[in-house]
């Protein structure tokens, strides 16, 4: 497949994953279901997603076995699933009981087991004239590194290298996110040893949206024992980020004053908040330079204007401090 037809293919997904959470939330189980099955065929790279949306709706609508029959023929076809979201996912509590099932997640689990875990090659874009400095982002869940690499872009503009970053945990062939924040250094250690070795004396930042803004965050205030490089400063974009990410060797971290970081969270962010600004308020209380901007009317989103943004924001947070872990 192409770029053109996975980047079509992703916006018919995207298109509808809204549909069917808004009637999802709106109790139209039916409609929702309609949505999937109609979109479905358009959406062959999302074969496991859509069949996954397909088995919950079909449960809620009382046909677990159709949802065990639509599960199994996607396995059949490829598709594989986490044994978090055949196990802990509530709408398929009565798929769970039915005799087929055990096989299933079996299969699945062995497919899971062999395909995550795998880190890919980051997208690394550099500026034309001499860099400025690195900046490392994260996607958010269900994202990848080249939507990164866009929502960024500005970056590069601004004398930044780009450094795009594909997470290794995957719930299904194309759903990424970042559950594990171990994992998930370890994934940017290893896109970052793909750099040139010119680039490890420029300044080092960390960004990403959403799941990947709260492992940005998490990984600036590292114990230094426990990574092999780390960043300066962090920007976080709408972070999934609860006090309880924020253990007391983290806090210590950021009471040293050692890392700035800048937030953005949306006025209309349910995903996030109120519990991001918890969050804040605990990294503010221990002493952390770290702001925190509420952005007006936008949702669980980038702002309409960050393009324009981001340049100021990075360079707030260029400052004078190494980036190796034992420095």
């Amino acid at each position: 497949m192409d770029g053109q037809a996975r980047a079509a293919q992703e916006a018919l997904y995207r298109a509808l994953d809204e549909t069917v959470s808004r009637l999802y939330a709106e109790g139209r189980l039916a409609d929702a279901l309609k949505a999937v099955e109609d979109a479905a065929p358009r959406i062959p790279s999302r074969r496991a997603d859509t069949a996954h949306l397909a088995a919950c709706l079909l449960t809620l609508t009382g046909r677990a076995e159709d949802a065990l029959a639509a599960l199994r023929t996607a396995l059949d076809d490829g598709a594989w699933w986490s044994p978090a979201i055949l196990v802990d996912d509530d709408d398929l509590a009565d798929v769970r009981d039915l005799e087929g099932f055990a096989p299933l997640l079996r299969e699945s689990t062995a497919r899971h087991a062999t395909a995550t875990g795998v880190p890919l090659p980051p997208v690394v874009r550099r500026p034309q004239g001499a860099p400025r400095g690195v900046l490392v982002v994260l996607h958010g869940a269900d994202q990848d590194a080249a939507l990164a690499a866009e929502q960024w872009a500005a970056a590069v503009e601004a004398g930044f290298v780009l450094v795009a970053v594909d997470s290794s945990q995957r719930s299904t062939p194309l759903y990424r996110s970042w559950p594990d924040i171990g994992v998930g250094i370890r994934d940017i250690t290893a896109a970052l040893a793909e750099l040139d070795e010119a680039d490890a004396s420029l300044p080092l930042l960390a960004a990403g949206f959403s799941a990947g803004g709260r492992v940005a965050l998490l990984w600036a205030l590292s114990d230094v024992s426990d990574v092999a490089v780390r960043p300066s400063g962090f920007l976080a974009v709408g972070p999934a980020l609860t006090p309880a990410h924020l253990d007391e060797a983290r806090r210590v971290r950021a009471a040293q004053g050692a890392v700035r970081g800048r937030m953005l969270v949306g006025e209309q962010d349910d995903e996030v908040t109120p519990e991001v600004y918890d969050a804040h308020a605990v990294l503010v209380d221990a002493g952390a330079d770290v702001t925190l901007e509420t952005i007006p009317g936008l949702g669980h989103d980038f702002p309409a204007d960050f393009g324009r943004r981001l340049p100021g924001l990075l360079e707030t947070l260029l400052v004078a401090r190494p980036r190796l872990a034992g420095c």
